[in-house]
């Protein structure tokens, strides 16, 4: 497998973009994982300027807008960054979108797998990455790819600048497609490696969700959210707590899953409610947690350490990272990067995003529990080498 990763700050759609092109054009690429942020003016200067360096229109192109993105040589709040694989043929990129992904996530999700099942022609792929709008309820994207997926599926989604949320991209090919899901199915025999991190303390007492609908949180163990929140934290919500404080889903699942829902918004103390960056349902048992920035860099460090000891040899990675976590360190996020590629001769290409939810399987006794949706997660995805089927 060739691989090589890029990236830039440069401001002009076009000439960044065509950057990225011309640095990724020389391994002859088949797939292009880009990721962006919403500054640039003109996205179809940027997808010409893409093109134009790539010198190749058969190119496919997967890719979102994030709080900054992520690579090998930086981590950038303003720019442009991007991920080249080629396999000679090895490996097929079948990528497939969906519209309507606010109104009906899990409609969506259902007509991009059946998309795909058709490229497929009957073969599993090794695993499947998905890119999707963040103003959809994606926890109702995790009931599809949890329960009706049986191949890892990592991802997450697209955002914007900071905590803004008004905006994202989401690419395909050469378009910028709206309220859109775009999913790759890896169609070969690419070996690779998932690794996740989501370490956050647990304060005060649990406490069963007597109202919800949908991300909107009302009340918790006979409180209005917000009131719960502050009783268990023991200080004000304030805005800086947004995408940091989180509720550990404890009645989840199986054994192995873990799920989180970190507090998108704070609706003001009239009402009471809480906006989460996804789903809740009344009767879930949840116990708030606070991320430590500390516990942050030492369980990133222990996976890479874990990925180094492994003795599995990445030719590349994708990260998709909780803008929250970004937040809490006050942007200095680069050792999400600097730590994987470290422990692999800090060579190792790297691309990927802040984003506002992450997708992906936990590891549990020796294998990948179901697909889940997850908040102030770090996802790291080493991609390998083909294997003989």
């Amino acid at each position: 497998m060739r691989a090589k990763s890029a990236s830039t700050t440069i401001t002009d759609p076009y000439r960044a973009a065509l950057f990225l092109g011309q640095s990724l054009a020389e391994i002859s690429p088949e797939v292009v994982f880009l990721f962006v942020t919403v500054h640039y003016s003109d996205w179809h200067e940027f997808m010409d300027g893409l093109y134009d360096g790539l010198d190749n229109p058969r190119v496919r192109v997967i890719g979102a807008s994030g709080d900054g993105v992520h690579e090998t040589s930086r981590s950038a709040d303003v720019g442009a960054a991007a991920l080249g694989l080629g396999s000679d043929g090895a490996v097929q990129w079948h990528i497939e979108s969906s519209d309507g992904v606010e109104a009906d996530p899990e409609g969506a999700v259902r007509r991009v797998l059946s998309k795909l099942a058709g490229r497929l022609a009957g073969r599993k792929p090794a695993f499947y990455f998905l890119l999707s709008n963040f103003k959809t309820d994606a926890s109702r994207i995790e009931t599809v790819v949890r329960d009706e997926v049986d191949v890892p599926v990592v991802g997450g989604m697209a955002g914007d600048d900071n905590d803004k949320m008004e905006r994202c991209c989401v690419f395909l090919d050469r378009a910028v497609v709206q309220d859109s899901l775009v999913m790759l199915a890896v169609d070969g025999p690419l070996a690779f490696q998932i690794h996740i991190g989501n370490a956050v303390s647990p304060v005060g007492a649990p406490g069963a969700i007597d109202v919800a609908d949908g991300k909107t949180l009302h009340r918790i163990g006979g409180l209005d959210a917000t009131a719960f929140v502050e009783r268990e934290t023991g200080k004000p919500f304030l805005r800086s707590d947004q995408g940091i404080v989180t509720l550990n889903i404890l009645n989840s699942g199986n054994a192995g899953e873990k799920k989180l829902r970190a507090v998108a918004q704070d609706f003001g103390t009239e009402s009471g409610s809480l906006n989460l960056h996804g789903g809740i349902r009344a009767g879930e048992l949840v116990q708030v947690c606070v991320a430590r920035p500390e516990d942050l860099v030492a369980e990133v460090d222990a996976i890479a350490a874990r990925a180094r000891a492994s003795g599995f040899h990445p030719c590349a990675a994708l990260i998709i990272s909780c803008a929250g976590r970004k937040w809490l360190l006050g942007g200095q996020i680069e050792f999400e990067v600097r730590a994987v590629v470290d422990a692999f001769h800090g060579t190792l290409p790297v691309a990927g995003f802040p984003s506002f939810g992450e997708i992906g399987p936990l590891f549990h006794e020796g294998r990948y529990t179901r697909n889940l949706f997850h908040n102030m997660t770090y996802v790291l995805l080493l991609l390998g080498h083909c294997h003989e089927p």
